[in-house]
Formats: structure tokens, sequence, C-alpha cells
């Protein structure tokens, strides 16, 4: 090995240190000077013939402590021969020259400056002519000179620089990391990626490309462009501005390729429904986008279908594997959702989902609530009945049970929906009704009567044999493989519906007492502002009644917690609700708890309801009169449940919690899925048939499976970050 050492970061740092054996340089780069044409290059003597540049100066410091020297040297070519000149002293006012050689300037400067000392040296080592630092810098400079701009070059000749530089850096990186890492450590330069100009950026790949790690990434970006809903052309955007993003085209490909995979294990059905495009125009509008709901209008008539038994063979070996099914112990408990959106004031997209209970730390995730049929058109039995043929003849046949990898898997079924999806399933009156409870026998005259006790009474088995054995059942149950007391009220509902009512008469009472006027719907709706909900009245111009914001479930909440009603009660009114209000928050967070007892919350749930029904004391505008709060007509079907029903539904499902039968995860998919997949712009070039959409959806649907099947990950590795400030030249 060569003991010649250049010690440096040239051109960042001008310092060039020179060691060899007996020899220690150090040189300050002031100009660092450029080689003349061949026909004018002069050079030092043999037998080393070193280039001598034009315009160069540098600041050579040598020697130690007494003997220490520092001088500045210069070449320039004058007459096209290079002048040699050395300039010394405490600020390099002294001068000797010499066009001769570097090595006759050198001697001319020792005879005047350092005979008395001992640091003579050579020309080429004062000057730095051996520095191979500043002849690979000049030599670099020479061929820019030489070679075409970028601008000016092709792919070829392009792509033959870039390769140059690239086997330049790994033979340097492979030399390097033999010293900086251990024997065992296996570093792999990958990568390297460079700009000319900040214009032309060069992405070099080292590694043949790992086909699977690549299969993976793509899966990866799938997945999450379908769960972030990322058009197509967005992330065309993307990579335009991010070029290590992989092409839309490949995307497109993966996401095919998995739907291949897919639709051979999960067939997509298109099945015609006969069905009408109207909703109840009394219920308030889900989706509210012109767009959207005339491309939902399109798709009537039509209904997408996947086999439930399909579903389960793909899923329940991956649900063994985790260990959340047990073959030991095969009893599998299945439940059945739906739902129906409104989607403007025209038509409904309905859905029907199954979800595995034993699954339960996903139960409330939409991905996670496996949609078996869809449609667009009307939420009534008949629409219903017509779409379920085939998975209630399917439900059926599971009873029997269902042969999975050897195993017979048995199953346990539950219903859970909003009260109009669980009446019409059931073929049981609307919830207006004078027999208007799916589970007991009561009637509307009996609801306030606090000394009666209603228990879950009634059987299916019955309806299945007569329609109208229960008063108030006028068809049969869709779902007749299901026990009554497995379909189960959704908690969410119960909340939701009972603070609607609760709200509803505090402005009854305003209107009652001529306080609803203009004033006190400022103060509400800057009340609200406060609590940080949105809310705002408006006038209904053929009625001339005043409607009001629709609240979603968390702003409910916050109304029910915060509201201060003494801005438009009296305080001994306000206060007196206001403990209604409590009463009721506290019952809704006890029903959501898994641990609650049930006979506790039985007889607080009464006690509630003893409240709400507080009589008036007294005659009416006389002194002395306290009114109470609210009469049996007031009650609701939901109230009616909270009081007499869940509690038996918390002891029944105790194992589950009625939590796991909350529809928030099933509405909120449905309402991804007509946001979503019915917008016009979604594809290029809009729709092409009617069943387009409803196939995208399952489509979907079907990726969702997969991608929980082969954990695909949207996480990755990420590399160590290391930022090193380039220096300008």
């Amino acid at each position: 090995m060569s003991d010649t050492q250049e010690i440096h970061n040239y051109p960042f740092d001008p310092i060039i240190n020179f060691k060899k054996s007996g020899h220690s340089f150090s040189y300050k780069i002031i100009k660092e000077g450029t080689y003349p044409n061949k026909s004018l290059l002069a050079y030092t003597l043999p037998p080393n013939k070193y280039r001598i540049p034009d315009d160069y100066i540098v600041e050579t410091t040598w020697g130690r402590s007494n003997n220490r020297c520092v001088v500045q040297c210069f070449i320039n070519y004058i007459d096209n021969k290079p002048v040699f000149q050395i300039w010394f002293g405490k600020c390099f006012e002294h001068v000797v020259s010499s066009v001769r050689s570097a090595t006759d300037v050198t001697n001319l400067f020792h005879k005047e400056y350092t005979s008395l000392k001992k640091t003579k040296t050579s020309g080429i080592y004062l000057f730095g002519l051996h520095l191979k630092t500043l002849e690979m810098a000049r030599e670099g400079k020479r061929r820019a000179h030489i070679l075409k701009p970028i601008d000016q070059c092709g792919n070829s000749t392009l792509t033959k620089r870039a390769m140059s530089i690239g086997k330049h850096i790994l033979a340097e990186f492979n030399e390097k990391t033999q010293k900086l890492y251990n024997l065992e450590d296996v570093p792999a330069l990958e990568s390297i990626c460079y700009s000319v100009n900040k214009k032309h950026t060069f992405n070099i790949s080292y590694e043949n490309e790992d086909k699977t790690k690549k299969k993976q990434k793509l899966e990866s970006i799938v997945r999450a462009l379908d769960e972030g809903n990322i058009p197509r052309d967005s992330y065309r955007r993307l990579c335009a501005i991010e070029h290590n993003l992989p092409r839309e085209g490949e995307i497109s490909k993966e996401r095919i390729n998995i739907n291949e995979i897919m639709v051979q294990l999960i067939p997509i059905t298109i099945v015609d429904i006969n069905t009408k495009s109207q909703v109840d125009e009394s219920e308030g509008v889900d989706i509210d986008d012109e767009s959207i709901t005339q491309e939902v209008i399109n798709a009537v008539g039509k209904g997408g279908y996947r086999n439930i038994n399909n579903i389960l063979y793909y899923l329940v070996p991956n649900l063994v594997q985790k260990g959340i099914l047990n073959p030991d112990q095969p009893i599998i408990n299945l439940r059945i959702s739906g739902d129906g959106r409104n989607v403007g004031r025209k038509v409904k997209h309905v859905i029907i989902t199954v979800a595995i209970l034993d699954d339960k730390n996903n139960s409330h995730k939409p991905d996670h609530h496996y949609t078996t049929i869809l449609y667009p058109g009307c939420e009534d039995y008949n629409s219903l009945s017509n779409a379920m043929t085939q998975f209630c003849h399917d439900l059926r046949n599971l009873k029997e049970g269902l042969v999975i990898d050897n195993v017979k898997w048995n199953f346990q079924f539950y219903f859970s929906s909003d009260w109009k999806f669980l009446a019409i399933c059931l073929g049981f009156n609307s919830a207006h009704s004078k027999n208007f409870c799916p589970w007991c026998t009561i009637d509307k005259s009996q609801q306030g009567d606090l000394s009666k006790e209603w228990k879950i009474s009634k059987e299916i088995d019955k309806l299945v044999e007569q329609n109208n054995y229960y008063k108030g059942h006028i068809r049969k149950p869709l779902f007749d493989m299901i026990p009554l007391n497995h379909w189960v009220p959704d908690e969410l509902h119960v909340m939701l519906r009972i603070t609607d009512r609760l709200w509803s008469l505090v402005i009854a009472e305003l209107t009652e007492y001529g306080l609803f006027n203009d004033t006190a719907r400022k103060i509400i709706v800057e009340e609200m502002k406060k609590i940080k909900v949105k809310f705002q009245f408006w006038q209904i111009q053929e009625s001339k009644t005043w409607g009001y914001t629709s609240l979603m479930g968390n702003d409910k909440i916050k109304v029910l917690q915060f509201f201060d009603l003494s801005k438009i009660l009296s305080r001994q009114r306000a206060n007196m609700i206001r403990n209604l209000w409590n009463k009721f928050y506290e019952l809704y967070i006890k029903m959501k708890d898994q641990k609650t007892n049930a006979e506790e919350f039985q007889n607080d749930a009464k006690n509630w309801l003893t409240l709400f029904l507080t009589p008036s004391e007294g005659i009416p505008n006389t002194q002395g009169f306290k009114k109470g709060l609210y009469k049996p007509n007031d009650m609701t079907p939901y109230i009616h449940v909270l009081v007499h029903h869940v509690s038996e539904f918390m002891t029944i499902h105790q194992k589950w919690g009625l939590k796991s039968f909350s529809c928030s995860a099933v509405e909120k998919k449905n309402h991804q899925q007509v946001s979503y997949f019915f917008r016009k712009t979604m594809k290029d070039g809009g729709r092409k048939s009617k069943s387009s959409a409803i196939i995208e959806i399952l489509e979907h649907e079907n990726r969702s499976l997969f991608y929980n099947y082969h954990n695909v990950s949207l996480n990755s590795q990420k590399p160590h970050k290391i930022h090193i400030k380039a220096e300008n030249n």
C-alpha cells in the first residue's frame, strides 16, 4: 500500500493535507487553475513530468514550531510560458520569481528566506504540482468543456454517463464498507439518486428487482387507495409529483389481478330486483348530492349478491389460524344486519351484511361487516323478499351446518338493525301502529302503566306457522331461522331516537307557551355553537312550520350532555328536564357497558320512566300548580324497549354485550359505498351499465377480504434518513 496520503473534502473544503514519509504539507487552494491546450502545456522534468497549470494560486504551509513556513505560490502563463512566483513574509510582501521551473524559484526562495532554517523542500511539493486531487478536479472541468451540455444529449448518452457514475460509486461503496462494517454484516447499495442542474434526475438501482417485494408493495398501495377512497385520477396526479410511486397502470393491473383471484373464490352475481325508486317523504335525507342521486336511480332494477357459503369458506380458515374460532368447539355466531340509505328524496340504497360476532375486536369496523346483498330501490317487504330469496335459502341450509376443512361448523344466527328495517324483515307493523313492539304483545294504551311487566313473549315458530298469530304481524318473517330473542335492538338507535324525542318535546313546550320565536331560535343556535354543534332552523314554506338540523350521533350526545336548557326555559323547569336528560345519558353509557348488571339496569330504566311520566300537581293557572314532565302519549317504541327489553337482551347476550350489535359500522359502510361508487367522475367516461357501480362495490368488498386474509400491510420499513449538507462549488 502507498505511504502517500491526501486528506481532504475538496472542493467543499479548500484545505488539502498531504503526508508522505518525511514530508507533511498543508495546501489551501486559492485558485485551482486549469491546464492549457496540449500545444502550450508545460511539464515538470522527468521522471514525474507533472502537468503545470495556468492561473493557479496555492497557500502552502510546512515545518513545525520555529521552522514553520507559509508561502503563497503563483503560476501564470505569460507569452505561452509558465512564470513561477513565491510570495513570502508576514504579509506576503516579498516575492521571488522564475521562468525556468518550480524548483528554480524554490531555490531562490530558500537562499533569500530559509537559508538559516532546516526547511528546504522541492519545488514540486511547494507548489503542490503532485496533488492527484487537483489533477482530477482540473481534468474533470477540462472534460466538461468538451462534453455536450445535458440538454443537448440523447437518452443513450445520458444513460451511459449515469452508468459510469453508478459503477464508480458502487466500487467506492464496496471498498469503504469493508472498513466500516463487521464481516457478518452485509451492506448492499440498493440505489442512488442524483440530479443535474436540479432539473434532470437520475435513479440508479443496483439489485435485481425483487418480484415478491414489488408485488407486496403494489398490494399495499391498492389497499391504501381502496381504504382512502382515492380515485385513479388523483393517484395519477400524485405520481406526477412523486416519481418513486409505481405508475397508475401497474396499480390498476394489480387491482384487476386481485379481483380475478377473488371472483374465482367469491363470485359476484347480478340479479334482477323487482323494486321501485321511492322513499318515505317523512324520513330525512342521508345523501343530498344530485349527481349521486341520479346515478343510484339509473341503477334501480339491478342488485348484487355474494353467496354466504363462499364468504365463510374464505373467512373461517383464517379466523381459525388467528385463534378467533376454535375447531374443537365448532360454533360460529353469525350476525345479519341491514340498512337503507336515503339518497335524495327519490331512492334508497339497501345493503344486507353478515359479521362474525366471535371476531369481537373488529365488530366496530365496516370492513368486517361483509356485504352479501345490495340494491338501489325501495326499502319495503316485497323488494327485500325478492332480493333475499337466495340468501334466506342459504341461511336455512346453514342451520344444518357447513363443512370447512373437514370440520363441521354449526351456526347461531342473530339480527340487528334500526327499527324500520327490523320491522320490515319481521313482516310487522310500523312503529306508529297500535301494536308496536316486535317482542311482546303490548299495545299503545298500556305503555303508561308502570305496574305492568313486559317480557319477550313472542316466538318465531308461531309466526312461521301463522303470519298473523300475534297482532300487528301481517307477513311471514324473512329471517324465519332466527329466534325472536336474537333479533337485537341497536343500542345506537335507542340513544338517537330517544334523544330526538327529548329534544322535540322541549321544542313543543316552547311552541305551546308561545316562546318559540326568533329570539329563542337565535339563542338555541348560539348555544349549539358554544358546544361546537352546527345547527340551524328554517321555515318550511308550505306549512309555515320550522324545520331544524338533523344531528349526527356525536352531536346528539353533546346536546344531551351539555346544552344549557336554562337559556330557553325557567331555571326550575330547566333543572327538571336536565335531570331527566342526565339520567338517560347514564342509562345509555350503562347499556353499552358489557359489565353492567342487567337487573340494576332495569330498575334504573323503570325509575327513569317514572321520572319521564312525572304528573303535574294542582290545577293549572292557579297558585301552587307544579307542572310535571310528560304523558304516556309522549312515549316512543324505543322508550318501551329501553325500559322493558334492553335488560333482557343484556342477560341473553351478555357474552357479546349490546355494543356488539351496534349498526353504526353497517350504516357507515353503506354511506361510503354510495358516496364513492355512484359518483359519475369515479371512472373515466362515466358509467357503462346499470350494474357497473354494483359490481365495483362488491369487487371492493372482495378485495377487503383479500387484504385481511393475506395481512396486506399499510406500512413499510422506513429507511434511516441522514442529511448531509451539500456545499456549492
